[in-house]
Formats: structure tokens, C-alpha cells, sequence
């Protein structure tokens, strides 16, 4: 799983992980914006067994709660799940206080559900009051570490992932305020993760400003370009970073100039609903695009795509004729199941995983047959490269927009594609400006935005 977690995200940084103490029990508090992708990228940076906590209700899912179960994972009652009755939790309690007792990890979604927002949800109190149970009951060396999981691209194969370990919270700060009162001490001690989480994460207060933030980064990363930033493009991390400081922004104009800021986001949303109309993309909060790159480069990255384009056409050929059948049914899968957002990216991977490589082998297989074992091995061996092949040249042609409506739209829409065009350049300037104005404010407060 971890091989095919690294096939499927082209980048995954990991920054922090020296907050990850193996001498102390610790408590691994994650944003949950990407279903059972999450607990999957938690486990490649721990070293320690890790044990991970889990709503009840998941173990009742056929399959998938016995594979909880298989893995050690501790059920979780929620209140809310249980038409906000008395729940019990005092086995899986003792269950999480075993574990920090023998100095191990326990891995718990404290926004108690999955999502595809670009929000840090208001937390659960689980967490804080597991870490405020074992501290009570005698380990007071518990730590809670924050973990925010920024996925640049939520959905999208050869995407990347920031994975942002924090500073450990010592839960012996509130233990002391637990034996008065556990569940003030345990609200306190939540709302002080939830502060921590959000200083690691994408933190967008209402959805409707997601694509709007999306667009206004893509417009920075081309003033940045233009100034000679980024030259090598930009790490996870630092488009994480980017996100971040543009949302700080979007916030200090909204409190500055609200009729600005509203006037502003009405431009926005209209350049992505035309680009959107004309097939150009825009509909999903894309934090990082494939088409990056900077100026001084785009020339040459462009003839070289060029060639790649032709004459890798008939390798991506070869691929794509092989790959077609479970590309296709994986497809009809994806349409006919329709998966939240937040769970497409482990429906690919689950799924793609079995339709693939399951005809790669009857391919094989097949051959074998006629030409026997030596042969079909050798051509079996081809199909995962080829497959791999041709998914980066469709990248490369949708990025030239080479697709029936993006090329229909460049032919019968050319003024207003040309309006588009002279559009984004008005923004881009506009927000050049507003970007300077604001460098200037936090350089006279006596803060840094790292040249926004």
C-alpha cells in the first residue's frame, strides 16, 4: 500500500517530523479532508506501530470493519451517532491508555468526520480527553502532536501532499484543570489544538471563497515568476505556505476595504465561470496546476513538450490501447457509485489498483499461453510503464488543451478567449497592487508575509 500510495502522489513532503518523539506516548491529532487516504500517509512517518481510533460506526461497514479490526484500530461512540444519547467509552479508553502506557501511537481525526473543504472543522473533544485520561491515570509524559494533511490537489493522480507535523502539545499543561473540571480542561485543551491545526493547514472560512483563494494563488505564482521568485518552481510545502499567506491577505482586505473585497470576488468568480464554460477548467480549487513554470523557461519547457507530444505518440499509443479496458471500467465504476469528493481519490486507488493490474495478468497470462512463460512475463512486464507512459502524455495534451472542447473553444470562442486572456492580465495587475500594499502594511507592523 505504501508503494502504491507513492505511485499515486507524484510528491509527498513531510515537514516536522522532528516533533515525532519515540521515547514519549504520543497522540497523533490529523485533519481528515481525504477518507481512508489519511491514516494511510499518517503510517509512512511513524516508525512506531501506529493504532488508530476510529468512529463505531466504521466497524459495521462489511469488509472494511473487519479490516479495522485486523489492524487494531479502537471503535470511538460519538453522541451523534447515537441519537445524542449516554455513550460508553470506557473500553476504548482503556484500550488508547494501553497503548500510551507501552510508549506507543495512537492516530485520531479529531474533526470526527472526512471532508473536502479547505477547512479545519471545529474539533471533537476525543483527542483531548484521551490524552487527559492517561495523564489522570499516571503517564503524564503524553503529547499530542498536530498533523495537518495539505493535499494541493485533493483528487487528482500525480498530485501532491504537504504532510505537517507541529509542536507537541504536553497534556500536562491541563491535567492539573481536569481534576476540577475534565470536561472544561478537555474544551481547553481541544480549542488549543484546533489553534495549532489551523496554523498548519489550508484555512478558508466559507466554501464559496475556496476557488477564489485557488485563483488569486495562480495569479501570485505568476507576479512571483515575473519577479524572478520560484525559479525551480515550488515544494509542497512552499505552495502550502503560499496558500496561507494569500488567505491571510484575502482576510486583512476583507476587514480593510469589504466593498473592495466583495468587488474583487464577483471578478473572480465570473473569470472562473468563463473558463469553466469554455472548458478551460477552474471548477475545483486547484492549489497547484502542472502548467507552472517559469517564464525565463516556458519557451523551452514548451518545445519540449512539443517533442515529447510527437514523438512519444506511439509509445502512449501502445499504452493507451492496453489500459483502455479497466481505464474504461473503472470509469462506469466511478459514474454509477458517484464517490464524495473526498472519497475519490482511494476509490481510484482501490479500484484502479484491482482493474489494472487484474488484466495486466490475464494479459499476461494470455501470452504466456501462445508464447510461453518467458515471453509473457517480458510483456507483462511492459504494461505498468506503458500504462505510467501514457497517463503522463494525456497530462501533457490536456495541458495544451488539446481536448474537443478546449480545441472547439480556441476555433469558435477566440474573442472570448482573447477577453479571458486580457481579463486575468487586469487581475493579475490588480492584485499586484493589492500584494504590495499589503507587503508594505505587515513590513510597517513589524511582520513578515516571505515577499507574499
Amino acid at each position: 500500500m505504501r508503494g502504491a500510495l507513492r505511485v499515486y502522489y507524484r510528491t509527498v513532503e513531510v515537514t516536522g517530523r522532528e516533533h515525532l518523539d519515540a521515547s514519549r506516548p504520543t497522540i497523533l491529532a490529523a485533519t481528515h479532508g481525504n477518507s481512508i487516504v489519511d491514516p494511510l500517509l499518517l503510517g509512512l512517518f511513524e516508525d512506531r506501530q501506529v493504532t488508530f481510533c476510529a468512529r463505531d460506526g466504521l466497524f459495521k461497514v462489511p469488509l472494511f470493519g473487519r479490516l479495522l479490526r485486523a489492524v487494531g484500530a479502537v471503535p470511538i461512540a460519538r453522541p451523534s451517532d447515537h441519537g445524542k444519547g449516554n455513550v460508553d467509552n470506557a473500553g476504548a479508553f482503556a484500550a488508547a491508555r494501553k497503548v500510551l502506557e507501552d510508549r506507543g501511537v495512537i492516530a485520531i481525526f479529531p474533526e470526527g468526520h472526512t471532508h473536502e473543504r479547505l477547512k479545519v472543522h471545529r474539533l471533537k473533544t476525543g483527542a483531548a480527553r484521551i490524552a487527559l485520561d492517561a495523564a489522570i491515570a499516571g503517564d503524564t509524559n503524553v503529547q499530542i502532536v498536530p498533523v495537518a494533511l495539505n493535499y494541493l490537489v485533493r483528487q487528482a493522480f500525480r498530485s501532491d501532499v504537504h504532510v505537517a507535523f507541529g509542536h507537541p502539545i504536553d497534556a500536562r499543561a491541563f491535567a492539573a484543570a481536569a481534576a476540577d473540571d475534565p470536561r472544561a480542561a478537555a474544551r481547553s485543551l481541544t480549542d488549543h489544538l484546533e489553534e495549532a491545526l489551523r496554523e498548519l493547514a489550508v484555512h478558508v472560512d466559507e466554501t464559496e471563497d475556496e476557488r477564489v483563494i485557488a485563483q488569486v494563488t495562480s495569479l501570485i505564482v505568476d507576479i512571483r515568476h515575473e519577479e524572478g521568485l520560484d525559479g525551480g518552481g515550488q515544494t509542497p510545502a512552499e505552495r502550502t505556505a503560499l496558500v496561507r499567506r494569500v488567505v491571510d491577505a484575502y482576510r486583512w482586505l476583507t476587514e480593510r476595504d469589504p466593498e473592495k473585497t466583495a468587488g474583487l470576488r464577483r471578478r473572480l468568480q465570473r473569470y472562473l465561470e468563463e473558463r469553466t464554460d469554455l472548458g478551460l477548467g477552474g471548477e475545483s480549487a486547484a492549489l497547484q496546476h502542472r502548467s507552472e513554470a517559469s517564464k525565463g523557461a516556458a519557451s523551452k519547457r514548451f518545445r519540449s513538450r512539443r517533442r515529447f507530444i510527437v514523438l512519444g505518440a506511439p509509445a502512449a499509443l501502445y499504452g493507451a490501447v492496453h489500459n483502455a479496458p479497466p481505464y474504461l471500467l473503472l470509469r462506469g465504476f466511478l459514474r454509477v457509485t458517484k464517490p464524495r469528493k473526498d472519497r475519490q481519490a482511494l476509490t481510484k486507488l482501490l479500484v484502479g489498483l484491482s482493474l489494472f493490474g487484474g488484466s495486466w495478468v490475464a494479459y499476461a497470462l494470455a501470452v504466456a499461453m501462445v508464447f510461453g512463460p518467458v515471453a509473457g512475463l517480458a510483456y507483462g512486464l511492459t504494461l505498468p510503464f506503458a500504462a505510467v507512459f501514457a497517463l503522463r502524455y494525456a497530462t501533457e495534451v490536456r495541458l495544451h488543451r488539446l481536448n474537443w472542447r478546449g480545441l472547439r473553444s480556441l476555433w469558435v470562442h477566440s474573442e472570448r478567449i482573447a477577453a479571458l486572456r486580457d481579463e486575468r492580465d487586469a487581475l493579475k495587475g490588480e492584485i499586484a497592487a493589492l500584494r504590495e500594499e499589503y507587503l508594505a502594511e505587515m513590513a510597517a507592523q513589524g511582520g513578515s508575509a516571505a515577499a507574499g
